[in-house]
C-alpha cells in the first residue's frame, strides 16, 4: 500500500512550508511541487494558500488533509493486526514523551524492547504534553507518554500507568509554625498554600500540564504568588529550594535524590495527577505497542517503589 504522497502532503501541512516539507523529506522542492500540482490538477481545486511564510491549508485542502489522516491510521491497523497474525513484527511505533522524565523511561526500556522485537522501529519524540494530545489525535503519534490530571484528557485514548502526589518542597531550615498540619500521609505533615503567602516560589513553565492546575488553585484560595522565574525541569526548582532560595511544587517522583536539605509537604487537600500512556481514540494497539507499554509502566512501577 503506497502511501508516500499522503505523507508528503501531510509534511507540507505539517511545516506549512514546501521549502521545509521538501527538505525533511530529502526531496528538491521542484519534485515536491510537481506532486502537489498534479494532485490539484487531478482534484480541480488548490489544496494550499500559497505563502511566503505560512502555507495552510485551502477548504478543500483541510477535506483531503482529514482523509489522509484517516488512510494512514487505517493502513497501520491493517498492518498492525497482519503483523500480530504472523508473528511478524515489524514495522514502526512512533512514540511521545516529555523531556527528563520521558527520556529518561525510554533509554531504559528501549534496549529490552529492542531485544524481544529486533525488527521493530521505535520513532522517540520529545513534546511537551499539549503538543503530544495535538500530535496524536492528528494519528502522527501512536503512543503518548504523559503525566496530567483527568480534567486535562481529551477525546483520545487513555491508560493509567500509576499516580503521585503532587508536594510541595520547602528549604529544611524554614519554619512554617502553626501552619503545619498532619496530612493524610501519615510520612509528611501537610500545608495550605496560604503558608506560602510572602515566600519566594519557583514552578514549572506554564507550558506545563502542573503550571495551570496550580494557578487555578492559588487564584481560588487567594494567594498571590511571589514567583522569581519559571523552569521546565524541576531539578532546577529543587537545587534552588536545597540552597535555601525559595520554595516550590513538584511531583513526587522528581524528589528522588533531593532528600537532603529540603522537607516535602503534601497540600492540605492532597493533589495527585496520573502518569498515562494515550493512543489515538479507537485505535488498535499491537502486541508490541503493549508490550512497550507494559515495560514503560514496570519502569516506572520499580522507580516509585524505590523511592
Amino acid at each position: 500500500m503506497d502511501t508516500r504522497l499522503i505523507e508528503h502532503i501531510l509534511k507540507i501541512a505539517e511545516e506549512k512550508s514546501i521549502t521545509r516539507a521538501a527538505e525533511k523529506l530529502y526531496l528538491t522542492q521542484s519534485a515536491l511541487n510537481q506532486q502537489l500540482l498534479h494532485l490539484e490538477q487531478e482534484l480541480g481545486t488548490p489544496l494550499f494558500k500559497r505563502s511566503k511564510t505560512n502555507w495552510g491549508p485551502t477548504p478543500a485542502g483541510e477535506i483531503y488533509l482529514e482523509g489522509d489522516r484517516e488512510m494512514l491510521r487505517v493502513k497501520r491497523q491493517i498492518y498492525s493486526r497482519i503483523s500480530d497474525l504472523t508473528h511478524g513484527y515489524k514495522g514502526s511505533i512512533r512514540v511521545g514523551m516529555t523531556p527528563v522524565r520521558g527520556t529518561d523511561m525510554f533509554i531504559h526500556v528501549y534496549p529490552v524492547f529492542h531485544k524481544e522485537y529486533p525488527n521493530m522501529e521505535v520513532l522517540p519524540y520529545e513534546l511537551n504534553v499539549f503538543e503530544m494530545q495535538k500530535q496524536i489525535s492528528q494519528g502522527n503519534l501512536d503512543l503518548g507518554f504523559m503525566t496530567l490530571f483527568e480534567s486535562q484528557r481529551d477525546n483520545n485514548g487513555y491508560q493509567n500507568l500509576y499516580g503521585e502526589e503532587i508536594l510541595i518542597a520547602a528549604p529544611q531550615s524554614w519554619d512554617f509554625g502553626a501552619w503545619s498540619i498532619p496530612g493524610e500521609n501519615s510520612r509528611r505533615a501537610a500545608l495550605p498554600l496560604q503558608a506560602l503567602k510572602g515566600r519566594p516560589m519557583i514552578l514549572l513553565r506554564k507550558k506545563t500540564t502542573m503550571r495551570p492546575i496550580l494557578d487555578k488553585l492559588f487564584r481560588t484560595r487567594k494567594v498571590n504568588p511571589q514567583i522569581l522565574f519559571d523552569t521546565a525541569n524541576p531539578a532546577t526548582i529543587l537545587e534552588m529550594v536545597r540552597a535555601g532560595i525559595c520554595c516550590g511544587i513538584v511531583a513526587e517522583s522528581t524528589t528522588k535524590g533531593f532528600e537532603r536539605g529540603i522537607q516535602y509537604y503534601s497540600l492540605d487537600t492532597p493533589l495527585y495527577w496520573n502518569v498515562v500512556v494515550s493512543y489515538p481514540k479507537g485505535a488498535f494497539l499491537s502486541k508490541a505497542a503493549q508490550q512497550f507499554i507494559g515495560y514503560a509502566k514496570e519502569y516506572w512501577l520499580e522507580k516509585e517503589e524505590n523511592q
